[in-house]
């Protein structure tokens, strides 16, 4: 008889629209036992709420008639922030939100080009400024005088709504004085956020309707979470939806522990669609939370410092062609628990309900038996990685795959 399974599973699919709202349900209702308090808003019902907002392109009180200056949004509220009280007794905070879609190449351009367009030379080195609204006339080719470009990006950059193909994340310790964000400086959680992306390149016609599909698992110190976009929304050679995955909580301890870590046993990583920004808010050894596992601080205290997996792995540059796991041991396929390695304090712990192992010979969501029949059985399922940026980017092999926990009677 196997042991009793002592954690959370679910899988399902939901709309972007509702994903957030989805997540935090499983998380702090449905995971019973293991649930998180769900802190900010105060009740479900209050997440993924749209109300429309009215955007003003002018903000020096300017006026004009030639270009069209206001515009109504649908904005959706879907901030959430849960507290996870760890079997060590301490609480931490995890903040999830949909920022607003990132911006193009020409939207970025135009919102340069708004800036510029407000100083501009009358001769023999004098200059003169304009108005906001000037500038949108010059830019949508409505000034007699000179005539610009990129009003329409620029309105564009202007009333992006929320982006579809990723969320984010943030963690800390502690709440801000009102108990509705965390108590980390709004310009630091601008510029240093833990990118989940489930999608590369989306046409312009898919909007918030995009299917998502998600595996989570969840204890009372950790959850490991698996988000894929829908393929319905790409075409050959199917390249843009991606399989992320993200772990957020504490680690359990490496055998021989000394000391029990409690104070700061609590991390992240998150898988993403684009390059990571490489911030220094915490000094040089700031992690990036996508490219390695990021905790609240190390054993003395160093904040938000990076941790890099270690499991067992062959060669990964081996000249492989494994079609049906080992010839010499049953059809097994080598899995290994996750450890996590700080670059002074070294092995920290281990990850909870996640293995590393070859990613060859096996389907995403194929289901892995260990200790079959024994009181010692556990159920895996298999997922690759395909966001390009993940923390197994610095690990021995970047081919291998994980799977996460989950019960026997999972299909």
């Amino acid at each position: 008889m196997a042991s009793e399974e002592k954690f959370y599973y679910a899988e399902g699919n939901t709309s972007v629209k509702d994903l957030i709202k989805n997540i935090i349900k499983e998380i702090t209702e449905s995971a019973g036992l293991y649930k998180w308090d769900l802190v900010h808003p105060k009740a479900l019902a209050e997440v993924g709420v749209t109300q429309e907002k009215e955007i003003n392109l002018i903000a020096d009180d300017s006026i004009t008639d030639k270009v069209t200056t206001k515009f109504k949004i649908q904005e959706q509220n879907d901030t959430c922030i849960i507290k996870a009280t760890t079997t060590y007794g301490k609480d931490f905070y995890l903040k999830i939100y949909r920022g607003k879609a990132e911006l193009s190449k020409e939207e970025k351009k135009a919102i340069a080009s708004f800036k510029d367009l407000h100083t501009y030379s009358t001769g023999s080195g004098q200059y003169a400024t304009r108005t906001d609204a000037k500038v949108l006339e010059v830019m949508a080719g409505k000034n007699l005088e000179e005539r610009g470009s990129g009003y329409e990006a620029y309105s564009r950059a202007m009333t992006k709504s929320e982006s579809i193909n990723s969320l984010r994340m943030q963690i800390g310790d502690k709440l801000n004085k009102e108990g509705n964000d965390l108590d980390i400086p709004k310009n630091i959680q601008n510029e240093y956020n833990y990118r989940l992306a489930w999608y590369r390149k989306l046409q312009p016609e898919i909007k918030d309707f995009l299917p998502v599909q998600y595996w989570i698992n969840v204890t009372k110190d950790s959850i490991n979470l698996v988000l894929r976009g829908d393929p319905s929304a790409d075409v050959a050679p199917y390249q843009n939806y991606l399989t992320s995955y993200a772990y957020i909580g504490a680690l359990k301890p490496v055998e021989d522990s000394a000391t029990t870590d409690d104070k700061y046993n609590f991390g992240i990583t998150t898988s993403s669609d684009i390059e990571p920004s490489y911030s220094h808010v915490y000094g040089e050894r700031t992690g990036t939370g996508i490219t390695d596992f990021v905790m609240i601080a190390n054993k003395i205290g160093m904040p938000y410092q990076p941790h890099y997996p270690a499991f067992y792995s062959a060669n990964p540059f081996m000249d492989k062609n494994n079609v049906e796991g080992s010839r010499w041991n049953h059809k097994k396929h080598q899995f290994s628990d996750i450890t996590l390695v700080h670059p002074i304090d070294m092995e920290r712990g281990k990850m909870i309900n996640v293995l590393a192992g070859d990613a060859s010979a096996i389907y995403d969501t194929d289901k892995l038996a260990y200790k079959k029949d024994t009181d010692e059985e556990e159920y895996y399922k298999k997922f690759k990685i395909t966001a390009p940026y993940s923390f197994l980017n610095n690990s021995a092999n970047v081919n291998y795959c994980i799977a996460i926990r989950c019960p026997k009677t999972a299909e």
